[in-house]
């Protein structure tokens, strides 16, 4: 029966280890939350590592501080003792948790798996949403570094995805191993699951370090074309609407279905997007709601929003 126990806790972090079974595991793997998560004995990771029987440290940052109160020192002095005793220790993390991945990686000498490595806060990508977090943390190429060559998978096509592995990851690991996956969107992850690939990839990463041959998901697949049709936005805004209407046929999407009806709004076409609103109240589709800043943005264009319109959930 696995067994849970604390390793460190404060105010802004939490870190707890996870046996799969009485003996420990070859394999130790220790993985971050994403953005969005908070305080938690268990998270990203946890279940399906345990699921394949190998054991696993998670680290939970209090929602909001992207990991700024935890220091790689402190870090190393909590998990350090603890996967000593593993033959083979990694780290896994997607988005701010790939950030994290990389960040704390180097202090335990781990193999690092990344996922759309996303430090929000990191000045170069000017996001003015995190403008005021004190950042705490120094470069990444500063902080001890691992001798193994990170893998990184990510969505080439994302110009700030992109930028984060250019200038942050490459300087501090100019040998890092590259998974693309164009129009797999920043939740590549996600895409490689529905294409039911993510399984396979992870475990030939953790158990053998090899990064299996792969059919990349493309055309036909709703991430895909959603993704594309973001990444046509600005330049080609028609095919953008066509993209993202073919995404939609596929697998609904709050998220492109929002971006549908802005785009279908800033076009001029906006008895297309009280169409698309009006079929999105007809069909009961939970998915395809306005979330609040899209519901302020199309009453300003005059579109009628019926009090019954789902809400967001």
């Amino acid at each position: 029966m696995p067994t849970v126990t604390e390793i460190a806790r404060e105010k802004d972090y939490w870190i707890t280890l996870h046996r799969a079974a009485e003996e420990p595991t070859r394999q130790m793997v220790v993985t971050f939350g994403g953005q969005p998560s908070g305080l938690g004995a268990s998270g990203f990771g946890t279940d399906f590592l345990l699921r394949q029987g190998i054991d696993t440290v998670h680290v939970a940052q209090a929602h909001g501080t992207q990991y700024q109160g935890l220091s790689v020192e402190a870090f190393g002095e909590a998990v350090g003792p603890v996967v000593t005793g593993s033959v083979d220790i990694l780290t896994y993390g997607s988005s701010l948790g790939g950030y994290a991945a990389l960040f704390y990686g180097g202090v335990i000498n781990a193999r690092i798996i990344a996922a759309a490595p996303m430090f929000p806060a990191w000045r170069p990508l000017r996001n003015k949403a995190y403008a005021t977090l004190d950042v705490r943390h120094p470069e990444l190429r500063d902080v001890p570094r691992a001798r193994h060559a990170p893998v990184v998978i990510y969505d080439p096509e994302l110009s700030r995805d992109s930028l984060v592995v250019a200038q942050m990851v490459g300087p501090a690991y100019p040998e890092f191993r590259a998974v693309t996956v164009p129009h797999g969107g920043h939740q590549v992850l996600m895409a490689l699951e529905r294409a039911k690939l993510l399984k396979p990839l992870i475990l030939g990463l953790i158990e053998r370090g090899d990064v299996i041959d792969f059919a990349r998901p493309a055309e036909g697949t709703a991430i895909w074309h959603g993704e594309r049709g973001l990444s046509l936005r600005n330049s080609h805004p028609d095919q953008a609407l066509q993209e993202l209407e073919r995404s939609l046929a596929i697998r609904p999407s709050k998220r492109y279905f929002n971006e549908l009806v802005k785009l279908l709004i800033r076009a001029g076409r906006v008895a297309e997007a009280q169409a698309a609103i009006d079929e999105a109240l007809r069909s009961g589709e939970r998915q395809h709601v306005l979330v609040p800043s899209m519901r302020r943005f199309a009453a300003e264009a005059s579109l009628t929003l019926s009090a019954t319109l789902p809400q967001q959930r």
